[in-house]
């Protein structure tokens, strides 16, 4: 019994000892590849800031300031645009803002997680102009349904949401299985989770740019 007993402690100590090894390893493997991943999001992301701002316009420095008056109305108003009192209700479960960046000619990139794709998180830049149009969207990161879903990079869906505004009636989707209009764009055929995720968020962000051009 004490021999059985103290071959279960030895192996006991050899896991832990190989637990250890492992971590260590990983914790390498994370340190030497922790720069470079993100250097490689910094450029795609300041790629695609320029491609969503209207021609002639530039991207200026992240205003810290603007993402917290963003998130702060994200954290209390709803999808159709009304006052909540649970975040748990509210438009921060559709959609974050990491990043928001004015441009010289009055508007501002918004770069954004939106948080209900059928995959899981997507991300995004925003272009929204000074008129409150979208100027321009490029997805950043998705892990939708190849064929489907991730079809979301489709350079000519899009640039459907290119001049979209909010819908006259606050409660309206910014979506439509149909057809687009001023403020629906058409929905990816056989993907209405990520259509749904990616409208929403952008509804969304539009509400919080609109509710800072009032408080300015």
């Amino acid at each position: 019994m004490e021999k059985k007993k103290d071959t279960m402690v030895k192996d006991a100590i050899i896991l832990c000892l190989i637990t250890l090894v492992l971590g260590a390893v990983l914790a390498g493997v994370y340190a030497i590849t922790k720069k470079p991943i993100e250097e490689a999001q910094a450029k795609t992301n300041n790629e695609a800031c320029e491609k969503v701002v209207a021609d002639g316009d530039k991207v200026l420095d992240n205003d810290e300031n603007k993402v917290g008056d963003a998130t702060e109305y994200l954290n209390s108003h709803d999808l159709s645009n009304a006052e909540v009192a649970e975040v748990s209700d509210s438009l921060s479960g559709w959609v974050v803002i990491e990043e928001a960046h004015p441009t010289e000619n009055g508007g501002t990139v918004y770069l954004v997680t939106a948080k209900k794709g059928y995959g899981g998180d997507l991300s995004f830049a925003l272009g929204v102009g000074a008129d409150s149009a979208i100027t321009g969207i490029s997805i950043t990161s998705q892990a939708e349904t190849a064929g489907l879903g991730a079809n979301c990079e489709n350079e000519e869906w899009q640039a459907g949401f290119a001049g979209k505004v909010l819908p006259s009636d606050p409660s309206q989707v910014m979506y439509n299985k149909q057809e687009s209009n001023d403020s629906q764009v058409q929905a990816l055929s056989g993907a209405t989770v990520t259509s749904r995720a990616i409208a929403n968020a952008v509804k969304g962000v539009l509400f919080a740019d609109a509710a800072g051009k009032e408080a300015a």
